[in-house]
Formats: structure tokens, C-alpha cells, sequence
């Protein structure tokens, strides 16, 4: 459903993001496994650098140096089953069992992280990719009168290697805007 604005204000209607990462998917072994909706999910993409600043005064920069990129998706899982659990337990996204066991160290379980959602102004979906992703999230399962969910916190690793699908000018993924409507 595409919303009329009144196109009395200053705002650009076609930019406005409302709503959730309503389509969150995990890939591993060639499969795709669609985990659910994730509420107060949020896509980071951020930047360090290094300065180093002039002894005279006044003082000035000297130089600038990229030190660190990162990626990760913060949010909350909805859906608690078998699938996600062992997920969030750092195991297999497909478990052989509904027995989870805990507490063996295992080796880390990597996977292709992806999301959309929908640009409201013209139904236009975002979409974002982390190739190689490592969920770092605790699984809690809580209580009360509303929805239950488990924190979902998933880190983007380097992929230039190209064994997730990156490479060494796309090391840790990617997200496609659309132009302004």
C-alpha cells in the first residue's frame, strides 16, 4: 500500500524508513533459513581512524589513517524455536535434534547474514548482506504478558578470501539503496 503524502513540509517522503528488518534469512551450507522478524533491528556500518595531530600551535591534523571498518546487525529474535536457539547457541542453524545441548566449546559456526525491509513512501526493498557472520548475541529467554524474543547480535568478519562470497575490495559485505523515489 503505497501512503499519499501531503507534500506540505520540507521532508523527502521517498527516504523515510518506518517499520522492522521484516525479512531476516541466515545462509550456511548452500540453504537459506529464514529466522523471522527482527524488531529494533539495526544495521551498523562504522569507521575509526588514526590521527595524528602537530606539535605547533595552533595544532593542527597531520594525517588521517583508516584503522578500522565494521559490520554488524543488532536487534531481537521473535521467533524461538529449535532452528534459531541452536543458532544463538553458536551451533548449527539446521540441528539434528530438538536437544540443544550447552556448554561444549565448539568450533565457531559461520554464516551469510541477510535482511530487507520495505521503503514506505513506494513499497522499494532494502537489502543488506554480511558475508561471513558470527552471532555474538547471549540467548535469553525471558518471561511476562508480552512477546518473548532472545537478543540477536550478529558481527561481520573479513572476507576477502572469497570463501563466503566477498573479496578483497568487499571484505565484509554490502546494503542496496534505492534512489530517491
Amino acid at each position: 500500500m503505497t501512503i499519499p503524502w501531503s507534500r506540505e513540509g520540507t521532508v523527502d517522503e521517498s527516504s523515510l524508513l518506518v517499520g522492522d528488518w521484516s525479512e531476516v534469512f541466515v545462509q550456511s551450507g548452500g540453504n537459506n533459513y529464514r529466522i523471522g522478524n527482527a524488531p529494533d533491528g539495526v544495521l551498523e556500518v562504522g569507521r575509526e581512524f588514526i590521527e595524528h595531530t602537530s606539535t605547533k600551535f595552533p595544532r593542527t591534523i597531520d594525517v588521517i589513517i583508516p584503522s578500522k571498518v565494521w559490520m554488524k546487525f543488532t536487534g531481537t529474535i521473535e521467533e524461538i524455536n529449535d532452528m534459531n536457539v541452536s543458532w544463538l547457541l553458536g551451533q548449527s542453524i539446521a540441528p539434528s535434534s530438538n536437544y540443544l545441548y550447552v556448554g561444549a566449546l565448539q568450533t565457531p559456526v559461520y554464516v551469510t547474514f541477510r535482511g530487507a525491509r520495505i521503503r514506505v513512501s513506494d513499497e522499494v526493498r532494502i537489502h543488506f548482506r554480511i558475508h561471513k557472520a558470527l552471532v555474538r548475541s547471549v540467548f535469553s529467554l525471558g518471561g511476562g504478558d508480552d512477546w518473548t524474543n532472545s537478543p540477536l547480535e550478529v558481527e561481520a568478519l573479513d572476507d576477502a578470501q572469497a570463501d563466503y562470497g566477498g573479496s578483497a575490495d568487499d571484505p565484509l559485505g554490502w546494503i542496496w539503496v534505492p534512489d530517491a523515489a
